[in-house]
């Protein structure tokens, strides 16, 4: 059996043990030595516990948090008070609008009902219309009487408010809100402007030739393009017919390009068409097209 010495400098005994922990031979009294040494750091270890357990329970984690959450709190009632301010504007001014038509229609008719009284010869003809005229007022006031005269679509980042006969775009379906609707007329300069449809893609076709067909010889247009990657709209408007010229067409009556919604987070802008000469382009093999480098270009077939 090999015999060792100690390790331990100046020690003369025989080792006894293998240190592990030092990894050498060293004698009994040695190893006692360095057992105290090594347990002795446990003190320490005690100590740095207990002060790290004092410090711990002076930790407040939810004082960061909470402030978090109120921030945001605070930040979303902002964004809810905004919407909904903006939206009883909307809707007021599609309310007053609503109220004037209904008001106008029932002066007209006094009007009219005033102007058979005093010429006393109404016919049967007449006394029926003005019958049928009164039922339709008397139906539209009740309307404005019910509660689903209005209808909210409410998400997470934004209300939608409608009303229930609101009919500044008819013709069909359209792809504008009543939010982009009266944005759309706040760029044209008349809130209470109402518009046709008198060509939808989808269901007219997207060549160029069904655009024409349905679009040319019209009076002045919006175009509204919805873009088929993320269902963007922007579009332009003109007061010339898209009949084919051939040529640029000058449009004096502030023609203008606009976003109501993109991918870069620009709000519904409006573009004035800076040189009149060449607002629009009317092309027999091509759709829409504005502006003197084609600004807004759609090619036959576009489908977007």
């Amino acid at each position: 059996m090999t015999s060792y010495k100690c390790s331990v400098d100046a020690c003369k005994r025989n080792s006894d043990v293998l240190c592990v922990h030092r990894e050498d031979h060293v004698c009994n009294k040695h190893y006692i030595q360095h057992i105290k040494l090594v347990n002795n750091e446990l003190f320490a270890f005690s100590d740095e516990i207990n002060a790290l357990v004092n410090k711990a329970q002076k930790y407040d984690l939810t004082n960061p948090v909470f402030e978090q959450l109120e921030q945001w709190r605070v930040e979303q009632h902002r964004q809810i008070d905004e919407i909904c301010d903006k939206k009883k504007l909307q809707l007021k001014i599609v309310l007053d609008r609503t109220i004037d038509d209904y008001r106008k229609k029932l002066h007209e008719l006094g009007h009219d009902v005033k102007k058979l009284i005093d010429e006393g010869n109404a016919s049967f003809k007449q006394i029926e219309i003005t019958k049928n005229t009164i039922e339709q007022c008397r139906q539209l006031c009740k309307r404005f009487e019910t509660r689903d005269y209005f209808h909210c679509n409410i998400n997470e980042n934004d209300m939608e408010i409608g009303l229930f006969n609101d009919d500044l775009f008819t013709g069909g379906g359209t792809l504008l809100s009543l939010e982009h609707q009266l944005k759309l007329n706040e760029f044209y300069g008349k809130k209470g402007q109402k518009w046709s449809l008198i060509y939808k893609a989808s269901r007219d076709g997207f060549s160029a030739s069904d655009f024409h067909h349905y679009c040319d010889d019209q009076g002045p247009t919006l175009t509204v393009i919805q873009s088929r990657d993320g269902g963007h709209l922007f579009g332009g408007y003109t007061s010339e017919s898209w009949s084919p010229t051939g040529k640029y067409i000058h449009d004096s009556n502030n023609p203008f390009l606009f976003t109501l919604t993109n991918p870069h987070g620009i709000p519904p802008t409006k573009y004035s068409v800076r040189n009149p000469k060449y607002s629009i382009f009317p092309q027999m093999n091509c759709g829409p097209i504005f502006g003197a480098g084609n600004d807004l270009y759609c090619c036959d077939d576009s489908q977007i």
